[in-house]
C-alpha cells in the first residue's frame, strides 16, 4: 500500500500524533529500521511506530490514521512467522505502555487483560490463584496476549485446552471508524446504533455463503487461516468474538480481553513411541488419542539423525534406523494410574504391530531427559551451521492426524524432487507440522526454489483437505493463497474486510490482499547490492555469523537481563542484529552508524553471553555489540571514562600500590563525588578493597611445591590486586593439595573489559602476548587454569573471533575453569577428597560467564563433596554488576533492578555463607544484599586445611594461612 506525498516527511505526522496522544512516538530511521523485521522472513520499514499508553491513545490513532488514509499495524511480540506485525504506515506496539493483568476472577476462572502483557508472565501472576491460561506457543515467555488472539496461537497441549479461540470470552475492539465494540453474545444478532449495520451485515453473508461454508471448512482439528465465520452463529444470536480472534489486526484493534483460565495441571507422566515405518504414525496417533493425552508430539527422521549426532545425552533415547518418534505427555491423579494408562496405550501399540518399542520415563531425571528429546527440534534445526539456514515458510499447514502419513510421504517427495534437505516435527494430535527448509535465501535461485516448495506444499495440503495455516495465521506469507484453500469463501472474507474497514487502514495485506504473491520479496537477508564493499570490523565473518544465525524469533525478550528492566524493543539482542544487517546489506544510512542511539542501542547489551545458551540459535549478539562499539571507537575514540574504568590492569596496580590511601577514600562522600563527575563513576557503588601484597607478593615468599604434574594459573585481577587471599592462594593451595605444581606465569590482563567496551585496538597487544606463552604451554600438554569466569571467556571465546587462528583455537582447548578442572578429576576417581566435615549450608550463584562456558552446577557439586555442606542453586539469574557496566552512575540504577530478583532469593533462602565464582559478583551481591559472598576454591581450600591445622567451625569466608 502506497502512502499519500505528505507523508513521505515524517515529521509532520510525528509533530502531529506526538501532540495527540500521551504515549510514546518513534519516527527517527533507528528505531523505523529496529522495527522493520521481526520473527518473520521479511523487512518492512514502518513509518514509525506509536507506544500507546491506553485506549483513549488508540481511538485517537485510529481516527487521524482514517482521517489521513495512514494504514495502522498492531504488532505484539514480533515472533509472528507470517509477517503480520509488519506495515508501511504506523506500527503499535502494545508491549511497553499497555501490559497489565487487569482484573482476576478466580471463582468463575476469568481474567482481564491488555494486549501487551507477555504471556508467561501473566500466568506467573496469576498462579498463586492456582489458575493458568493453557495456550503454550513455543514463544509463550515472549510473545503477547494480543498476538495470540489476533493469531489464534495454539501449542503442544492444543488437544486438551485447545486453541486462544477456544479460550477468549470477549473482546473490546476499537473499529476502523474508531468506535469501540465489546464481543460477546448478542441475542438474535440485534445490537443498537452503527453496531447493528454491523451485525446485519454479517447475519446476511452467513446466509449467502452457506454453501461454501459449508464445503470449504477444512478436515482439521485446527485452523487459523481465513476469517472464522462458522462460530458466528450460536445460542440463538450472534456473537464475534471468534471472528476477531484470528483476524490478525485486520478488523479491529484489540484494547482488551477476557480469557478464560483453567487449574493448575496435575501430575504428569511422558513416554516415547518408536516407528520404523512412517505411515504407522497415523493409526497410531488415532489410538494414542483415545487414551486423551495432553500433548502428543511428533519428530521425524532428519531431526532425530541429528540430534543423535549432536547430543550424546539424548543417543539412549534415540534408536538407529527410526523414522518418526511420537511423544506422549498424559495426566492422572496418581502415578499408579498413569502408569496404567501408559500400559495400555503400549498394549494398544503392540498388539496391532505399529510401533516398533515404547519407553516409559521411569523417574523424573527419565521424564527430564524425554522434553529434552521433545523440544530438541527447534534449537537442532535452528544451530546447523553452513550458508544454508533452517527457513520457515511452510510451517504451520496442519492436516487430519489421520492423514498424517500422506502428508509427510509428499513432503519428502518435494523436498527430494527440489534437491532440499528438510526438519519435519510438530503436533502429531492435531495433525499441525512445523517444517523447516535449509535454503540460502541470499541466491535468486534459492529465492525461487522457495516459492515453487511453497506451491506444491499447499497443493498436497488442499488434495488432503488441510489448511495452510493450523496456529499461526496467514499473514504477508501465505494471504496470496488463501484463494485457493477458499475459492468460494474467499468473497466472503473481502466483503467483511470492507464491512469492519472499508478504507483498508488495518494491516492491510493479510487475509486479504492483491493477485501478486509477496513470498520472495522483501526478504531481510540479501547480499549488498549496488553499494561499495565495506571494510571494517563489522564486516568479519564472525560478526556476519552471528547476524545469520538470528532469526528475529524476540525470545531475546525473555532472558536479557536488560531488556528484562527496560521492555523495550531496542534493548533486544535482535535490534542490534537487526541494525547490523541493515547496515552491512546497504539499506541504512552509513552515517546512523555514528548517532549517539546508535551507541545507546549497543551500550544495552552488556555481554553477559546469555546469547549463547538462551537464543535458540545460539546467535552471539554479544559479540556483534563489541564489533559494533569496535566501530564506534575506531571512527570517534576511547571516552576518558572508559579509559580509566575498562583499563582494569592499570586502575588496580595503581590502587595496589596505593591501597591503605584508596581503601580509605571508599567511603570518603566528597572524593566520591569527584570521581563521578570525573569518570563517572557512582558515589554509591560500594567498591572491594585492593591489597598491597598481591598473590604474586604472596608467592614470593611462600615455599614452592615441586615435583607434581605442571598446571598453569592465569591469574585475574581480582584474585591478585583485591582478593589474593582467599581466591587465588585458595586456588593455587586446592591445585597443590591434588598434586600440582602450580606455575605462574606473567600474563598481562586478558582484556576483557575493554574489549566488551570496543577498545579491541588498545588490548591487541596483550591478546597476541597472552595468546604467544599460553600456546607454548598446550604444546607442552600443560593445561591452564581459570579461577575467575570472565577471563577464562576471553581467551576460550574471544580471542579465537579475534585472532581468527588455529593457535587460538588450540589454546582455546587447552583451557579450563578452575571448577570444571576439578569435576573433570573427580570424574576420573583422581580429586583429593581427604576434607573434614563442615557443617554449613551454602547457597550459590552461578556467574553468566560461567554458565556461558558450559559451567552450570558444577561448582555446587565440588561443595558438596565436602561432608556437612549442603549447597541450593540459586535460579538463574544475572545479578546486574556486568563487569563495567554496573560502576557507572548512568547504570547504577538500572544495575541494581536487573540483580533485584538474585537479592530477594538470596534474602529469603537459609544459606549461612553465599557463594559465587566471580568477583565482580560478589560486589554487586554485597551491594544488594549486605552479605559478603565468598568463592567455592575459598571453601574447599578451607576444607582440606582443616586435615592440617585447627580450624574455625563453619565457615568464615576467610582463608587465612597459618
Amino acid at each position: 500500500m502506497n502512502l499519500p506525498g505528505r507523508f513521505l516527511k515524517t515529521e509532520n505526522i510525528f509533530r502531529e500524533i506526538k501532540e495527540m496522544i500521551k504515549g510514546e512516538a518513534l519516527f527517527d530511521d533507528l528505531s523505523r529500521t529496529i522495527y522493520s523485521s521481526g520473527a518473520c522472513l521479511y523487512r518492512v520499514k514502518p513509518l514509525g511506530i506509536v507506544q500507546p499508553k491506553d485506549k483513549d491513545d488508540v481511538v485517537k490513532l485510529v481516527e487521524y490514521a482514517r482521517r489521513e488514509k495512514i494504514p495502522l499495524t498492531p504488532r505484539g511480540g514480533g515472533t509472528s512467522r507470517v509477517g503480520n506485525e509488519l506495515g508501511v504506515g504506523i506500527l503499535l506496539d502494545f508491549s511497553r505502555f499497555m501490559n497489565k493483568l487487569l482484573k482476576v476472577n478466580a471463582q468463575e476462572k476469568w481474567a482481564s487483560v491488555q494486549p501487551g502483557i507477555i504471556q508467561g508472565a501473566l500466568n506467573k501472576q496469576i498462579k498463586p490463584h492456582k489458575l493458568f491460561f493453557p495456550i503454550d506457543p513455543s514463544t509463550k515467555d515472549h510473545c503477547t496476549l494480543g498476538g495470540m488472539i489476533a493469531n489464534n496461537s495454539s501449542g503442544p497441549h492444543a488437544i486438551k485446552y485447545g486453541a486462544t479461540r477456544d479460550n477468549v470470552i470477549s473482546m473490546e475492539m476499537i473499529l476502523a471508524n474508531g468506535k469501540v465494540l465489546t464481543t460477546g453474545l448478542v441475542p438474535g444478532g440485534k445490537a443498537p446504533g452503527e453496531a447493528g449495520k454491523i451485525y446485519q451485515g454479517i447475519s446476511d453473508l452467513l446466509k449467502r455463503y452457506s454453501k461454501p461454508l459449508e464445503d470449504e471448512k477444512p478436515f482439521t482439528l485446527k485452523n487459523s487461516s481465513g476469517y472464522d465465520l462458522w462460530r458466528i452463529e450460536r445460542d440463538g444470536g450472534l456473537d464475534l468474538t471468534s471472528l476477531f480472534v484470528g483476524s490478525e489486526g485486520t478488523l479491529g484493534i484489540i484494547t482488551e480481553a477476557k480469557i478464560r483460565l483453567w487449574p493448575l495441571p496435575g501430575k504428569t507422566l511422558s513416554g516415547l513411541v518408536y516407528f520404523d515405518n512412517i505411515e504407522k504414525v497415523g493409526p497410531a496417533t488415532q489410538k494414542i488419542l483415545e487414551f486423551s493425552p495432553n500433548m502428543l508430539e511428533i519428530i521425524e527422521r532428519r531431526i532425530l539423525d541429528l540430534a543423535r549426532q549432536q547430543k550424546a545425552e539424548l543417543r539412549p533415547y534415540l534408536p538407529e534406523k527410526i523414522e518418526a518418534v511420537l511423544f506422549i505427555e498424559i495426566e492422572g491423579e496418581d502415578e499408579d494410574q498413569l502408569r496404567s494408562k501408559f500400559a495400555k496405550v503400549e498394549q494398544s501399540m503392540t498388539s496391532e504391530k505399529l510401533a516398533m518399542e515404547m519407553k516409559v520415563a521411569k523417574d523424573q531425571k527419565d521424564m527430564a531427559m524425554l522434553e529434552k528429546v521433545r523440544a530438541i527440534s527447534g534449537p537442532i534445526l535452528n544451530k546447523t551451521k553452513g550458508p544454508k539456514r533452517p527457513v520457515a515458510f511452510i510451517e504451520d499447514a496442519a492436516v487430519h492426524p489421520s492423514r498424517l502419513p500422506q502428508y509427510i510421504k509428499g513432503l519428502r517427495e518435494i523436498f527430494r524432487k527440489q534437491d532440499v534437505d528438510a526438519g519435519i516435527y510438530g503436533h502429531a494430535g492435531d495433525g499441525n507440522m512445523h517444517l523447516m527448509v535449509f535454503l540460502d535465501l541470499r541466491r535468486e535461485e534459492e529465492v525461487r526454489k522457495m516459492v515453487a516448495i511453497a506451491d506444491a506444499a499447499y497443493d498436497l495440503v488442499l488434495s488432503l483437505k488441510g489448511t495452510i495455516s493450523g496456529e499461526h495465521g496467514d499473514g504477508r506469507l501465505r494471504t496470496f493463497y488463501t484463494k485457493r484453500q477458499y475459492p468460494k469463501l474467499y468473497p466472503a472474507f473481502v466483503e467483511v474486510k470492507k464491512l469492519f474497514d472499508p478504507d483498508n487502514i488495518l494491516n492491510p495485506g493479510s487475509i486479504v490482499g492483491g493477485d501478486e504473491n509477496p513470498l520472495g520479496q522483501h526478504l531481510k537477508f540479501k547480499k549488498n547490492e549496488g553499494k561499495p564493499p565495506l571494510e571494517d570490523f563489522l564486516t568479519r565473518g564472525s560478526v556476519q555469523e552471528a547476524i545469520e544465525a538470528c532469526s528475529g524469533c524476540g525470545k531475546c525478550r525473555s532472558y536479557c537481563p536488560v531488556a528484562l528492566e527496560v521492555m523495550e524493543e531496542w534493548v533486544m539482542g535482535r535490534a542490534k542484529a537487526t541494525l547490523v544487517r541493515e547496515y552491512l546489506t546497504g539499506t541504512l544510512d552509513r552515517e546512523i552508524l555514528y548517532s549517539p542511539k546508535f551507541k545507546e542501542v549497543l551500550d544495552a547489551c552488556v555481554n553477559c553471553k546469555r546469547c549463547l545458551t538462551e537464543c535458540p540459535s545460539g546467535s552471539d549478539i554479544p559479540w556483534v555489540a563489541v564489533s559494533g562499539r569496535t566501530f564506534v571507537v575506531e571512527k570517534t575514540g576511547e571516552p576518558f571514562s572508559q579509559k580509566v574504568l575498562a583499563n582494569t590492569r592499570l586502575l588496580c596496580q595503581t590502587a595496589s600500590a596505593l591501597a591503605p590511601l584508596v581503601n580509605l577514600t571508599r567511603s570518603l562522600k566528597p572524593l566520591r563525588k569527584v570521581l563521578e563527575l570525573a569518570i563517572g563513576l557512582d558515589q554509591r557503588r560500594q567498591l572491594p578493597k585492593f591489597q598491597k601484597r598481591t598473590l604474586r607478593k604472596w608467592m614470593e615468599s611462600r615455599p614452592p611445591k615441586t615435583g607434581g604434574k605442571p598446571v598453569a594459573y592465569f591469574l585475574s585481577c581480582y584474585s591478585n590486586f583485591n582478593d589474593p587471599e582467599r581466591d587465588g592462594l585458595a586456588t593455587v593451595e586446592v591445585l597443590e593439595r591434588n598434586d600440582f605444581e602450580v606455575l605462574l606465569p606473567d600474563f598481562r590482563c586478558c582484556g576483557i573489559a575493554r574489549l566488551s567496551a570496543g577498545a579491541i585496538d588498545k588490548v591487541e597487544e596483550d591478546i597476541k602476548f597472552n595468546l604467544r606463552k599460553l600456546c607454548e604451554l598446550v604444546q607442552k600438554g600443560i593445561p591452564i587454569i581459570f579461577s575467575e569466569p570472565s577471563c577464562a571467556l576471553a581467551v576460550k571465546m574471544e580471542y579465537p573471533k579475534m585472532a581468527n587462528s588455529e593457535e587460538a583455537i588450540k589454546v582455546s582447548k587447552g583451557c579450563y575453569d578452575i571448577h570444571e578442572f576439578l569435576i573433570k578429576l573427580h570424574q576420573k576417581g583422581e580429586l583429593n577428597l581427604d576434607f573434614d566435615k563442615m557443617d554449613l549450608k551454602v547457597g550459590y550463584h552461578n556467574p553468566c560467564h560461567l554458565r556461558a562456558l558450559g559451567i552450570t552446577s558444577e561448582p555446587a557439586e565440588l561443595l558438596r563433596l565436602i561432608p556437612g555442606v549442603k549447597a541450593q542453586i540459586f535460579s538463574d539469574q544475572c545479578c546486574g554488576i556486568a563487569g563495567t557496566f554496573g560502576l557507572k552512575k548512568m547504570n547504577f540504577d538500572i544495575s541494581m533492578a536487573m540483580g533485584r530478583n538474585l537479592f530477594t532469593e538470596i534474602g529469603a533462602s537459609e544459606a549461612e555463607e553465599i557463594v559465587t565464582s566471580c568477583g565482580a559478583c560478589k560486589m554487586q551481591i554485597l551491594q544488594g544484599t549486605q552479605r559478603e559472598a565468598v568463592t567455592p576454591v575459598s571453601l574447599l581450600a578451607k576444607a582440606y586445611k582443616a586435615k592440617e591445622q585447627p580450624a574455625v567451625a563453619g565457615a568464615s569466608g576467610s582463608a587465612t594461612r597459618g
